[in-house]
């Protein structure tokens, strides 16, 4: 048995075990937690009970702790290699690295010319991806910069994709859109509504904590213009879903965001403290020690909301735990950070190619073009650096997990708290997941999909009440 299998921790007021090889975690009491400890030692199953026997424990206590972990599969484990089975594919547009706004912590670099990226050229990076010979879905995301300045080429790629994916008789395709929502008009509302489209909006909560960061070239303030486009997408009815993003710096506070956010009914709402520092004061947005404290207490706070919400087969709007937990559900561990450059790739306005979206204007991250292919020994180097086995976070309990981060962040030095916080994270995921797991594990649907939960619970009170479930 591997010497550090096993992570032990407080959270909830109760102690959990997160098992790094079965990748599942789940509480314990006093003679269970004992009981790991040993069998971490190297003691067999049979040794345990009798080393616990002589600690002066009973013996329905230590037939209770051995059946409760065998039970979690610690003598028998199946760890899984989470990874794309079906090959859908992401590809990500960066459409126009150009923005109308100047928010203060902005991580996006500077480009080299005002360069918009043509109809032809999108064409040709749907084109490319479909013609994958293993696809089997496909998923394009809108990127910038504000891809909102570029809307002509927005719709026709969604207009051309869509159609392609018909004609190749593959699934329909989905789209996500990000933007600082300031640019939004009733005809492209009108438009994206048609779409299965994830549109995601950039607010940083209320007035006060948004407009101190989120500004035009001029200084203006875009809360009150934000506000009002996003109560526009949401009161539209259509096939687009609406989620928000925010950024927590110095000057704001997670609780009082999220608790701002939560009037509106989203999607996901995704609230990440500030990572990139390029150009600006770090002093004055950066997350201080207190802050970062106090960071950390709103997380465990939500993370409460989130166990009630799960049990109440409601799937909670705050994203940020959602992907852990659907892992540990699925006992999967990740090989990488996230599937750049394998599962999906960036396209920059002159229709180059990179791993990702937020990759697409940083040359060093360049894998090819849509003119000449992928450059076979360029990926090959992208895939080695970036899996787990070339990181240096191999001892930390976590690596399944952030698995050493995302490369772009680890590329600009990235602050020194986001090891702490993921930790955290990560454990608040833990802990959700084994409250959950306790009371009903079935709930953990909720976070797939709502109406297929609804529909097990049916079925299951029919079951109950000795009703005839047949057709």
């Amino acid at each position: 048995m591997t010497a550090n299998r096993f992570y032990r921790f407080c959270e909830f007021g109760r102690d959990i075990v997160y098992d790094r090889e079965g990748i599942t975690a789940f509480f314990v009491n006093e003679v269970e937690a004992q009981f790991l400890d040993l069998l971490q030692e190297g003691k067999s199953p049979e040794e345990c009970a009798l080393i616990l026997q002589h600690t002066g424990y009973t013996s329905d206590e230590i037939v209770d702790a051995a059946e409760h972990l065998e039970s979690e599969g610690i003598t028998d484990p199946e760890p899984r290699l989470c990874g794309p089975v079906s090959r859908s594919y992401i590809l990500t547009l960066n459409v126009t690295q150009e923005c109308n706004l100047r928010c203060k912590y902005c991580f996006v670099e500077k480009p080299d010319s005002s360069a918009f990226m043509s109809e032809e050229t999108a064409r040709k990076a749907v084109d490319f991806i479909m013609g994958f010979e293993d696809v089997k879905g496909i998923g394009i995301a809108f990127y910038g910069g504000e891809p909102l300045l570029n809307f002509p080429v927005v719709k026709a790629a969604v207009k051309y994709a869509s159609q392609e994916a018909r004609k190749r008789g593959l699934p329909e395709v989905t789209y996500q859109l990000t933007t600082n929502g300031t640019l939004l008009t009733d005809e492209m509302i009108t438009f994206l509504k048609e779409y299965p489209i994830s549109i995601m909006v950039s607010i940083d909560g209320p007035a006060s904590i948004h407009d101190a960061m989120r500004v035009t070239a001029t200084g203006e303030k875009t809360h009150a213009l934000v506000v009002r486009n996003l109560q526009k997408l949401i009161e539209t009815p259509g096939k687009h879903k609406v989620s928000v993003s925010g950024v927590v710096t110095g000057k704001g506070r997670l609780k009082e965001s999220y608790e701002y956010l939560s009037q509106f009914p989203l999607k996901e709402t995704k609230l990440s403290h500030v990572h990139y520092l390029n150009e600006c004061d770090a002093v004055t947005y950066k997350l201080s020690d207190a802050k970062k404290e106090e960071y950390m207490k709103d997380m465990r706070v939500l993370a409460w909301e989130c166990v009630d919400l799960i049990l109440k087969g409601v799937r909670p709007p705050y994203y940020n735990f959602e992907m852990m937990i659907v892992q540990l559900w699925k006992h999967a561990r990740k090989s990488r950070f996230c599937f750049a450059g394998v599962g999906q790739i960036g396209i920059s306005p002159e229709g180059d190619i990179y791993p990702c979206g937020p990759a697409a204007n940083l040359k060093e991250f360049k894998l090819g073009s849509l003119g000449e292919g992928i450059n076979q020994h360029v990926f090959n180097e992208w895939v080695r650096r970036t899996s787990l086995e070339n990181k240096d976070c191999n001892e930390c309990w976590a690596e399944t997990w952030c698995v050493g981060g995302c490369p772009l962040q680890l590329v600009r030095n990235v602050d020194k708290e986001t090891c702490e916080i993921t930790q955290h994270t990560t454990r608040l995921a833990l802990a959700i997941y084994a409250a959950v797991k306790e009371k009903n594990e079935m709930m953990l649907a909720s976070l797939v999909d709502e109406e297929f939960l609804s529909d097990v619970v049916q079925v299951i009170e029919r079951v109950k009440s000795g009703k005839n479930t047949s057709r």
